[in-house]
């Protein structure tokens, strides 16, 4: 993975679960070759956000899933956004996410 000095562009997101207990993607957003996806649980969020690569394993009321707490986060590589799922405990709490470029 090569690492850019002087990052000439960022690409922000958000995106919040409506109904707890079913998980969405994030929205498509191409990641450039060399280039991580950071999402943090947005800091006002009272309960936690469950994080996986498909509706399934995101599910808050299962096992597969990695768990943010308010403004932790995760940096992944994945080539689009959109190959990321989330779940909330609480319902209308959600994640942020950048890349630079």
């Amino acid at each position: 993975m090569s690492r850019f000095l002087n990052s000439a562009q960022i690409s922000t997101l958000q995106k919040n679960v409506t109904t707890s207990g079913t998980p969405v993607q994030l929205d498509a957003l191409t990641i450039p070759e060399g280039a991580s996806l950071t999402v943090k649980a947005k800091n006002g969020n009272t309960g936690s956000i469950t994080i996986g690569g498909t509706s399934a394993q995101s599910l808050n009321s299962g096992t597969g899933f990695f768990r943010l707490l308010p403004n932790q986060s995760i940096t992944v590589q994945v080539t689009d956004a959109s190959a990321v799922w989330i779940d909330a405990t609480v319902s209308g709490e959600g994640v942020e996410g950048i890349v630079e470029y």
